[in-house]
């Protein structure tokens, strides 16, 4: 099971998605302040005041994380764990997109607080490359694995 290179690509990808869920996505700058967007909350920088809840990120992160640890004990059924690879590959692209185009387009231009805002962000989209690079090279090592053990089977 460890012994497999994409268990390693699969645990590196959950791993790093885990890391995602401490590591702040960026800053707001506005008139009234400057704001932290993690992947749980927006809030006042320094302080606890909690502006607005990002949890759907969060959901997303722990579900990718979750998906990727289980799959590693899937070493038996190659095509499901393909399958599964493939779902969390469609986890991590929606996770992009919620924390890069809908949460600032959408969800803030309608709070008060952070209404013409300036969003900065840090170096996740680098991290997120990451788990999506862990995630396309376990795929590719899990198919060719599936193609030598038909090319043996072919030979009995």
């Amino acid at each position: 099971m460890i012994q497999r290179i994409q268990s390693i690509y699969l645990l590196v990808a959950g791993i790093v998605t885990i890391v995602l869920l401490f590591i702040p996505i960026g800053t707001l700058t506005s008139e009234l302040g400057f704001y932290t967007y993690t992947p749980f909350t927006v809030h006042v920088i320094n302080t606890d005041l909690v502006v607005a809840k990002t949890f759907f990120v969060a959901i997303l992160l722990l579900l990718s994380s979750m998906i990727s640890f289980v799959t590693i004990f899937l070493y038996k059924k190659r095509k499901l764990q393909v399958r599964l690879i493939n779902f969390n590959m469609l986890i991590v692209l929606a996770t992009l997109l919620t924390m890069l185009y809908i949460y600032p387009k959408f969800v803030f231009t309608k709070i008060p607080d952070l209404n013409n805002t300036v969003l900065e962000y840090n170096y996740v989209i680098l991290i997120i490359a990451l788990t999506a690079m862990g995630l396309y090279m376990a795929k590719k090592a899990i198919i060719k694995d599936e193609a030598l053990v038909r090319s043996s089977e072919r030979l009995r």
